[in-house]
């Protein structure tokens, strides 16, 4: 009986093992779907790409909307007309915490982006809702390893 016991609990656990890297994309997946911010890096690098600086520092948190001149020239200058054809979510993490200075949601996001001429390349943002307004406080494209 013992044998039986502790052969159902390996199998179990086996099988846990087993399961667990697609449950962990699967919840990667819905935490994606839940961020408010994927569709706005979508726009953000589409804005980027046909220099609409206007647009760029719409989609940008305020806190950091005045000092960025120089990082938008630089990622507009890299894609260069080149328009994303594939966006995916590689890392996502979502905090959501309520102080004395109001309610804040904070997005962090991995994207693996495919250009219209197979060009890859990452990006990794943070996506900021606070009592200042709501936009990107980090958006860097990553152009080694990550």
């Amino acid at each position: 009986m013992k044998k039986v016991i502790s052969l159902s609990f390996v199998l179990l656990i086996l099988v846990s093992f087993l399961t667990a890297c697609n449950f962990t994309q699967n919840l990667a997946g819905a935490l994606a779907d839940d961020a408010e911010s994927t569709k706005k890096a979508e726009e953000l690098l589409l804005a980027m790409a046909e220099a609409r600086d206007s647009d760029v520092k719409a989609l940008l948190h305020p806190t950091v909307a005045e000092t960025s001149d120089d990082a938008i020239a630089q990622m507009a200058e890299y894609l260069a007309g080149r328009k994303a054809t594939d966006t995916e979510v590689i890392n996502v993490s979502i905090n959501t915490s309520t102080g004395t200075s109001g309610k804040m949601r904070q997005e962090s996001i991995t994207y693996k982006i495919t250009l219209e001429d197979s060009t890859e390349f990452y990006v990794s943002s943070v996506y900021l809702s606070d009592g200042d307004g709501s936009g990107f406080i980090s958006f860097q494209l990553v152009l080694g390893l990550v």
